[in-house]
């Protein structure tokens, strides 16, 4: 079935590059794999060109996301896929580093999505210092049109809605995840924050000490959410993008239409639900999360 597998890569615009290239080195651990004289850096977390880039912009916050889709269509033929849904894609070549080819559109909650079956592995290898996380897991958006979006991303892209937090977050997977996406309900249209998995849950100590010893405070967690169930923890990165760092998260299994059971399940298979709204905190405004079960 052609779909998309997997969350590629986040590009972030940024007025402070070498502020935020420190960050994503030294705290993440990302290694960078490519650099362009006009302020951008692309960094790897161990096998991609890049998971992370950073471009110089006068506006701070996430520019686009990145998606891989499978190679059994071509380009061309995705790009008339989205088409015939009533959206405006562009086929460009050579538009990023390691990616020869892809589609861009612009999704119906407003964020930028660049689609691709291939990139280049230059496989630097995991880092040697920071909390070099196993990869980037998911992202969490913002806008007016949520559900609009989740059915984007279903009927075009092949996403499953796995969880709801009524009104306010879809979550959908695109893979074993049990989330890639989570589109939130909101006035606006915004990044909410971008999320790496760690090792084990363990390294949410080492985690912890090492945002502290460079005056990084934790601003929630660790703690287990209900939807995913993953145990999470919130911290900003130098522009103010919310990062969470997780594990544990629920492994979905399509096949059966539930999720891999673990200890701290409530219900045994436990299946996609609908979870009440709980309320995180963030920018100094309250946004609807996920943190109680009905």
């Amino acid at each position: 079935m052609s779909k998309a597998f997997q969350l590629g890569f986040v590009e972030l615009g940024t007025q402070q590059i070498e502020r935020e290239l420190r960050y994503y080195t030294e705290i993440i651990g990302a290694k960078v794999t490519e650099s362009e004289a006009h302020g951008s850096a692309y960094l790897s977390l161990g096998l991609d060109h890049h998971n992370i880039a950073l471009r110089a912009s006068a506006q701070t916050g996430m520019r686009c996301i990145g998606l891989q889709v499978t190679k059994d269509i071509a380009i061309e033929d995705w790009a008339a896929r989205i088409k015939e849904h009533g959206l405006n894609p562009s086929i460009k070549t050579d538009a990023r580093p390691g990616v020869s080819k892809l589609v861009e559109v612009v999704e119906p909650g407003g964020h930028l999505l660049q689609i691709y079956s291939e990139m280049s592995l230059p496989a630097p290898g995991f880092g040697a210092r920071g909390i070099v996380p196993n990869k980037l897991g998911h992202v969490a958006l913002m806008s007016p049109e949520a559900q609009k979006s989740a059915k984007f991303f279903e009927d075009v892209l092949g996403f499953s809605i796995t969880d709801r937090i009524e009104p306010a977050a879809t979550f959908l997977t695109c893979n074993r995840d049990h989330h890639v996406l989570n589109l939130i309900a909101a006035p606006f249209q915004k990044l909410h924050h971008i999320a790496f998995e760690l090792k084990e849950r363990s390294q949410h100590h080492a985690a912890a000490d090492l945002l502290s010893s460079n005056q990084i405070p934790v601003v929630w967690g660790p703690a287990r959410h209900t939807a995913g169930h993953n145990l999470a923890s919130y911290h900003f990165d130098p522009d103010q993008v919310l990062v969470e760092f997780y594990a544990d998260m629920d492994v979905f299994i399509p096949e059966l239409g539930w999720f891999e059971p673990r200890p701290w399940h409530e219900t045994l298979p436990l299946r996609p639900q609908v979870w009440q709204r709980g309320t995180l905190t963030t920018w100094g405004t309250k946004y609807d999360f996920d943190f109680r079960k009905a």
